[in-house]
């Protein structure tokens, strides 16, 4: 189908609904593919890089992980919104589940296997449930939620550090079940303004964008959500 130069510039919402239920099947789809690349990529990561690096000490953990983390959300990014956005998502979704990888090996060791891929199975059903819920809520409502972003902005950062921090130094007793807890809302916020960002300030032409904005932050949900319940079995 032949884009207009109307969908060049109007939010998704205002345009055509040719074009945004286009729009949203292209964003549905690199979605799809990212998660399902970053799924793959956490299970290489879990079964070979995490234990070689694990060897090598925390830091060796915080450098591979920390790491990993930046570059899907600094150098992976500026390619997408760039000239390279294939190699970019590419680039960023590898990265991103490099670092899952070593969550989801500390998931499987700290009990029965069975018993951690059960709930790695419940915490992405989870979050996948609750990214489609909110799709549709964004979807119907009209609001707009602009007004996070500075504050999300200022957290991300201070926010993932802390996250690959305590997977090496975790925070223990209450004080660790409240960080947990804070981490799951804020990054629940994060994919709900991501998805409404995407749905109202992005133009059609942008499903890649998208796309990267909304599998980032499922995983990072996913990412706390495990971290979470994994603090409650310790």
């Amino acid at each position: 189908m032949e884009m207009s130069a109307h969908s060049a510039t109007v939010p998704v919402l205002d345009a055509p609904v040719e074009e945004r239920g286009e729009f949203l099947r292209r964003v549905g789809s690199w979605t799809v593919g990212g998660l399902a690349f970053t799924a793959l990529m956490g299970i290489v990561s879990a079964m070979y890089i995490a234990p070689a690096v694990f060897q090598g000490g925390r830091w060796a953990v915080i450098a591979v992980v920390y790491g990993s983390f930046l570059l899907a959300q600094t150098v992976a990014r500026k390619m997408v919104y760039g000239t390279n956005k294939v190699a970019g998502f590419v680039l960023g979704t590898a990265m991103q589940g490099v670092a899952l990888g070593f969550l989801l090996l500390i998931t499987v060791l700290m009990t029965r296997v069975d018993q951690g891929l059960l709930l790695i199975g419940q915490c992405l059903l989870l979050t996948l449930t609750t990214a489609l819920g909110m799709l549709c809520a964004v979807y119907m409502s009209r609001s707009s939620m602009s007004f996070l972003r500075p504050a999300l902005a200022m957290l991300t950062l201070p926010m993932l550090l802390i996250m690959v921090l305590q997977l090496v130094f975790p925070i223990g007793g209450t004080l660790g079940l409240i960080i947990s807890v804070v981490f799951v809302i804020v990054s629940a916020i994060g994919l709900l303004y991501r998805l409404n960002h995407v749905v109202r300030e992005m133009d059609t032409t942008m499903a890649v964008e998208g796309a990267y904005e909304i599998t980032l932050s499922i995983v990072v949900l996913f990412w706390n959500l495990l971290s979470l319940m994994n603090r409650r079995r310790r």
